[in-house]
């Protein structure tokens, strides 16, 4: 066998080049898809989020797997604008988050993607930021009062159907023992909650039963320190 050999000069020489030589970069075709996403009105609902909600809610944002006609793996998205592109992170699941823009560059903003027009899906769903053991009758009484006044007085007409009216926070888990804890006169309370009859799981696919849930209205009598505790894999959410 041949073995092909350099002198210490040039093998330094190729070295340094195959160090300082750039490679082209890899370019997706991003296209602008104004038909997917009403960006605009998006940005200007987290803005308001941001500024009013008192932190109780989010907006998650996910690639619907079963209705895009390519692999998640392969979708590439990006915000652009009229000033600039801002890349969009997707995680292995189809979840993404949406930049907030300034509310001049949000006006001028879509949503662009490799994949061709009609043959990608995404889904949006209001969610709450509250952890299930962070929440007491207070809380719920601020998440329904809060939402009340982001739809009604805050948000314009044309973004109330991106916040749907809020009847009462969500609470479900694998079993329903579910209860209120709070002291009154030096003794310890509690109270079981009941299982909502006919309330579905928003997160049971079709044809499952899903978890058990039970609703909160913040209408009920118990006093605002009243707390819940529930099972370790208790999900929140809000229904509207």
């Amino acid at each position: 066998m041949r073995r092909l050999t350099c002198s210490l000069a040039l093998c330094a020489t190729l070295a340094a080049h195959a160090q300082t030589e750039v490679l082209p970069p890899v370019k997706t075709e991003l296209k602008r898809d104004g038909s997917m996403l009403a960006y605009g009105q998006i940005n200007s609902l987290l803005t308001r989020l941001g500024r009013h909600g008192e932190g109780l809610f989010r907006m998650d944002f996910k690639v619907d797997a079963e209705k895009t006609k390519v692999p998640v793996a392969s979708v590439r998205m990006a915000v652009r604008s009229d000033e600039a592109d801002h890349p969009i992170a997707i995680d292995a699941q189809g979840r993404f988050d949406l930049p907030v823009l300034p509310e001049a560059e949000g006006k001028t903003a879509d949503l662009a993607t490799n994949v061709p027009k009609g043959q990608l899906a995404v889904n949006g769903t209001l969610e709450l930021t509250v952890k299930p053991e962070q929440l007491d009758m207070a809380k719920v009484r601020q998440i329904i009062r809060v939402a009340r006044t982001l739809r009604e007085e805050l948000l314009p007409w044309y973004l109330r159907w991106l916040f749907p009216r809020i009847q009462a926070v969500r609470v479900c888990s694998a079993t329903p023992t579910w209860e209120l804890e709070w002291r009154e006169n030096g003794q310890l309370l509690g109270l079981p909650l009941p299982e909502a009859v006919g309330e579905r799981d928003p997160e049971a696919k079709k044809g499952e039963k899903g978890r058990p849930c039970t609703l909160l209205t913040g209408q009920e009598s118990w006093p605002d320190a009243a707390r819940l505790v529930a099972p370790p894999d208790t999900k929140l959410g809000v229904k509207l």
